[in-house]
């Protein structure tokens, strides 16, 4: 059986691209029909360009970010809204900062398994840790690096294999249960909506504010409008990107403190730094 092969992704600070982008490169290097969509606002018409492969045997590399130790809500919401495919096979795939990868490649593989995307292989790479880019040295600085990425193209290697073999090998969703059972308890607590309700409003202090639209422009919800200041909906994942890219400075941050907390949540962890492939 021939398979098409689609990569879906979300991507706030251009780790999780870089993934995708590999997995690309290492397809058509293995000369196959790929398709590749950016969930983001900027990348939002040629998600919704992408034909219908429900009757089609199509192999759906999916990519997000951990936030707060799940996926996206972005990617799990179009996950949701999938056409069932009966020859469906997956690959989630997922960059984390090194504090928890959480449950995200779990909960997306089964949400893959409702949909008749059947997974047949999995990674969570590591990359640096989005929160902390005002630290001098933030966590997972440098990743994902070119041992991350060579691993990100075996992996490849291994999926067009097992799609070729006569009986189709498929990934055994046991491995992706490899949280220590206390982390996998304060992971099933955790949410992006609880941690934006646990924060100030995110705001652009007026005086500061030029109104020049740029915060607008980067935003990979679409969450903000300028009238005459920034207007933040609830679409923001808090991914920061308007904080970074604000030529006045006119969001409010605290990056040391961000940098020393996710430090020390990183000390707790009980999870390995590194790139795992999962087959």
């Amino acid at each position: 059986m021939n398979y098409a092969h689609r990569i879906v992704y979300f991507s706030p600070a251009g780790t999780t691209r870089l993934v995708a982008e590999t997995i690309q490169q290492r397809l058509l290097e293995q000369q196959c029909q790929v398709e590749m969509a950016d969930l983001s606002v900027q990348g939002a018409a040629a998600a919704r360009s992408l034909p219908d492969l429900s009757d089609t045997p199509v192999c759906l590399w999916i990519g997000s970010p951990v936030y707060c130790d799940h996926a996206i809500p972005l990617v799990s919401r179009w996950i949701d809204a999938l056409t069932p495919n009966q020859t469906g096979r997956a690959v989630p795939f997922v960059t984390w900062g090194g504090v928890a990868s959480g449950l995200a490649l779990p909960e997306m593989a089964a949400q893959l398994v409702e949909k008749q995307y059947i997974p047949v292989a999995a990674a969570k790479v590591l990359a640096v840790h989005a929160s902390m880019w005002g630290a001098v040295e933030p966590l997972a600085q440098g990743r994902p690096d070119q041992a991350d990425l060579d691993q990100v193209r075996t992996l490849v290697d291994v999926v067009v294999e097992r799609l070729a073999q006569q009986e189709q090998v498929v990934l055994d969703l046991q491995k992706l249960d490899y949280l220590p059972p206390t982390m996998r308890a304060e992971a099933q607590i955790k949410s992006l909506a609880a941690a934006k309700a646990s924060m100030p409003p995110l705001a652009a202090d007026e005086q500061l504010c030029t109104s020049c639209g740029i915060c607008a422009e980067v935003c990979p919800t679409g969450a903000i409008v300028v009238d005459p200041y920034p207007i933040i909906s609830e679409a923001c994942v808090v991914c920061q990107q308007c904080v970074q890219a604000c030529p006045e400075g006119a969001f409010p941050s605290n990056p040391e403190a961000m940098a020393a907390r996710i430090r020390e949540m990183a000390a707790r962890s009980q999870e390995e730094q590194a790139t795992v492939l999962l087959y």
